[in-house]
């Protein structure tokens, strides 16, 4: 491509400016011999091939000097030219256009009368000058032309790109005006138009992502993705936005929750960022400490660590470390050899750590661990060998420990009750599990799930939940967490008649309804929709007005339109 075609318009003007300083008619030729400017009886020629008559251009574009020739036809270097005998020139001026230190054209002055020629001489360094000053001008003019190509070709080959990235792609600039989209992006928002911007609200956390409503074109969704701001060195670029639709991600992620463990239910962000440890230290050997409440299933938990690890096919050994009697713990755990002791099996035993041996034991509720068998834990862990009871052979052993409490170990590290060198190999890779009262999306999900699940289990039709029973449930504050949800439910199946196609507040057991039987007190259903709806009243119900009302009641825009949609307060 030829720079200086493609600024032809800019350099005829520089060629009238000349014309007008000089008073000597002037052209301009391209390195293909193209005539590309030209004044007076020039001008006419625009366009035309010279290269028959340029032999002096040639030697300009080649040598990238200067030449002047008072005495055309009788000069050297006009000796061969074509036109010699009807050429009326009495001075020919030519400068290089330089441009990355290679020539691309030449500048000529044709004079054809005596008095322009005088004045010329005369002024003649002055006017090499200005002519060498034009140059650069239309040098710098073409380093503007070929960075705005490059830029143009690099969005180009960016485009091509980022239209093969399944993710939604925007980029914008300092005035959030969207500088590219991509084709995912464009199927969300509309094609592109000038000036489009782009705005976000009701940002939070889920996973390592953002969940965020994005405004493109006129148009929100709801999205996950990420936000990179670029540094202000990035030229016009400022923000990078990849997502895609929060509906679509969520269908992902329960599509491999399948993967992991049957009973393992969520929607909540509380539970996603759980699952995304999961995934992440499921394809290690890392040891795992599990923490959280009595039923928050930490347990399965463990259970998606080791089938989705390389040891899926190897053995998993749960073992409840309170409920084995202390003075059997060590050999439960090591196993012992035949006539070990008195009243041993005279086979002999295998231990815990033996069974595991090629997967993952499952140590739960270590911090009712005795002392005496924490030292020899930590040299498990260090040495990846035992020694039964009654043996004097080390066997060696490849497993993986995972680890589950719901006591604060730091504390009872603090009482001494619990070793510091154990507790920091155990914690290496901690995962903490909320309890159920605080994600009540899940508390939803797991209800209907339990559901579906007894009445399978007790070949009974399937049962819907009533609104005043699932009220119940998420203002509930769920002690027990799921293994406590779970009874209730298991429960409501036993009552309920097999006739009876919807769970009402009669099938709940007895101390449940006792809770929520008041003396006048609302629940916290209750509660949570009488704020929304008054603060809906207070500011409006626009997407701003909504935004507003997000913020007082300090949760996300997202978790807003939800319960606005929960509650049935749109109008």
């Amino acid at each position: 491509m030829d720079l200086l075609f493609q600024i032809k318009n800019d350099i005829q003007k520089y060629a009238e400016t000349i014309f007008q300083i000089i008073n000597i008619h002037v052209e301009v030729m391209n390195k293909d011999f193209i005539r590309i400017a030209g004044t007076g009886e020039l001008k006419n020629k625009i366009g035309m091939d010279m290269e028959k008559e340029a032999d002096v251009y040639k030697r300009v574009l080649k040598t990238g000097k200067t030449v002047v020739i008072t005495d055309p036809r009788e000069n050297e270097a006009c000796l061969k030219c074509v036109s010699r005998k009807n050429c009326r020139e009495i001075l020919e001026v030519s400068l290089p256009i330089i441009f990355n230190s290679e020539t691309i054209g030449v500048i000529g002055l044709i004079c054809f009368e005596e008095n322009q020629k005088n004045n010329f001489m005369e002024k003649k360094e002055y006017y090499i000058g200005f002519l060498e000053q034009m140059a650069e001008f239309i040098s710098s003019r073409v380093y503007q032309e070929n960075e705005k190509i490059m830029i143009e070709n690099n969005n180009k080959v960016l485009l091509n790109v980022v239209d093969r990235i399944p993710n939604g792609i925007i980029i914008t600039n300092e005035h959030n005006k969207v500088e590219l989209i991509n084709e995912t992006g464009t199927f969300l928002f509309g094609k592109y138009i000038p000036e489009m911007s782009v705005s976000t609200s009701g940002t939070s956390d889920i996973f390592d992502k953002k969940e965020f409503f994005l405004t493109c074109n006129d148009t929100t969704h709801e999205v996950v993705g990420d936000i990179i701001d670029f540094p202000t060195n990035m030229g016009r670029f400022r923000t990078l936005y990849i997502f895609q639709e929060a509906e679509k991600f969520r269908e992902y992620i329960q599509h491999f929750n399948n993967n992991f463990a049957k009973d393992f239910i969520f929607t909540s962000p509380q539970m996603q960022n759980v699952y995304l440890k999961i995934q992440k230290v499921a394809k290690t050997t890392t040891t795992t400490l599990i923490t959280g409440e009595s039923g928050t299933g930490k347990e399965v938990v463990a259970k998606a660590i080791h089938m989705n690890s390389n040891r899926a096919d190897g053995p998993f050994i749960p073992v409840n470390c309170g409920a084995i009697p202390e003075s059997l713990i060590e050999s439960e755990f090591f196993g012992y050899s035949k006539g070990a002791f008195t009243g041993a099996n005279p086979k002999g035993k295998i231990g815990f750590f033996e069974q595991a041996d090629g997967g993952t034991i499952f140590l739960d509720e270590i911090g009712d661990m005795p002392l005496s068998l924490q030292v020899k834990l930590l040299r498990v862990l260090q040495e990846k060998t035992i020694t039964p009871i009654g043996s004097n052979k080390i066997k060696k052993i490849d497993i993986r420990i995972i680890a589950a409490t719901n006591k604060n170990l730091e504390e009872l590290v603090s009482e001494n009750r619990f070793r510091e060198d154990l507790y920091y190999r155990l914690n290496v890779f901690p995962i903490y599990i909320p309890p159920l009262r605080e994600r009540q999306k899940d508390i939803e999900e797991l209800a209907v799930y339990f559901v579906e699940k007894y009445s399978h289990l007790f070949n009974i039709s399937s049962k819907r939940i009533s609104k005043e029973v699932m009220d119940i449930f998420t203002s509930y504050t769920w002690p027990g967490n799921i293994r406590e949800l779970k009874n209730i439910i298991e429960y409501i199946i036993n009552v309920i008649d097999e006739k009876e196609n919807i769970i009402s507040e009669k099938h709940l057991p007895p101390k449940l309804v006792n809770t929520f039987e008041n003396k006048g007190i609302k629940t916290l259903a209750e509660l949570e929709k009488e704020a929304i709806k008054n603060l809906l009243e207070k500011f409006g119900t626009s997407s701003k007005d909504k935004i507003k009302t997000a913020k007082a009641l300090d949760i996300s825009l997202a978790t807003l339109y939800r319960k606005i949609k929960q509650y049935n307060l749109e109008k």
